[in-house]
């Protein structure tokens, strides 16, 4: 699990972190704090279903969800709105998007 800030920029890196360790995290309140400055959610598990917390987004509410995986390999890897309904969106070439995805839209870079 790890945080990155720069210049307004507040990510969640969680890794494969599944359910049970959401929401043992969630007990402390220094996590939560972290969570209230979060504007970019890497979706944990690649955005799989054991990966997913609705709690979490009781603390969080991101400008997108990224979700970082290849072609799908595995019925676990199916995408799902669960995540598009806790961010706030963003303009990604020329559209409204709440999820990208590095299997559907490339590399992805912010700059600030």
């Amino acid at each position: 699990m790890s945080f990155i800030h720069c210049k307004g920029f507040h990510a969640v890196i969680p890794g494969d972190l599944e359910t049970t360790g959401w929401k043992k995290l969630l007990e402390l309140e220094a996590f939560r704090m972290e969570l209230r400055r979060t504007t970019v959610f890497i979706a944990s598990h690649h955005g799989r279903e054991n990966g997913y917390c609705r709690e979490v987004f009781d603390f969080c509410t991101p400008d997108v969800v990224v979700f970082s995986d290849s072609r799908i390999a595995h019925a676990t890897q199916e995408e799902t709105n669960k995540y598009a309904s806790h961010v706030r969106g963003i303009t990604f070439n020329s559209q409204e998007r709440f999820v990208l995805t590095t299997r559907n839209d490339g590399s992805l870079t912010w700059t600030y």
